[in-house]
């Protein structure tokens, strides 16, 4: 005849498997802020300003003698290094996603 405590001890999972090694407990997934994905859709401002060529495809006006094509794409790379920063520093303060 069974007791009450042996009846409690087969309702739960056994948790060492017949290996002998104690099986892996799922952890709680981190509860993670919501990030501003506004910031992320920044990224796309330097891509779409460079996306057309015909546009900025042109010799006028010059920069100390260098042509507009040229120094438009320069200045292009330091605004994109200033917006990825941005873009950054919003993803480290609002949290971002965990590794």
């Amino acid at each position: 005849m069974a007791n009450s405590t042996d009846a409690e001890m087969t309702d739960q999972p056994d948790p060492i498997g017949a290996s002998g090694v104690p099986s892996p407990v799922p952890a709680a997934a981190p509860r993670r802020r919501g990030r501003p994905r506004w910031a992320l859709i920044l990224l796309l401002i330097p891509f779409v300003a460079l996306l057309y060529p015909p546009f900025y495809a042109m010799l006028t006006p010059r920069l100390a003698g260098i042509p507009f094509f040229i120094w438009y794409q320069f200045l292009w790379i330091i605004i994109g290094v200033a917006i990825t920063g941005v873009v950054y520093a919003l993803d480290r303060i609002t949290g971002g996603t965990e590794s």
